[in-house]
């Protein structure tokens, strides 16, 4: 027989064959792990999360104002005639 193992959300997180169930195992024929049960006993697949773009760090980020601050007083000296 086959058993497989659910989490809160409803998602196969282990698959086990064997003679007997064993505590929080349900038996099914179907579902794969990371599939996620419905409650008419079908399973799906969760749509994929797409990735976040990684966020820049301070550290980025304080030398790209450096860099902004460096061209504006380039351009404020230039107007000035220095």
């Amino acid at each position: 027989m086959r058993f497989i193992n659910l989490d809160a959300s409803n998602k196969v997180t282990g698959i086990r064959n064997g003679p007997s169930i064993v505590e929080d195992e349900i038996q099914s024929d179907i579902g794969e792990i990371g599939q996620i049960m419905q409650s008419d006993g079908t399973f799906i697949m969760p749509e994929p999360v797409p990735p976040q773009p990684p966020q820049p760090t301070n550290q980025e980020i304080n030398d790209n104002l450096m860099v902004i601050m460096n061209g504006l007083t380039d351009i404020y000296m230039a107007t000035l005639g220095l």
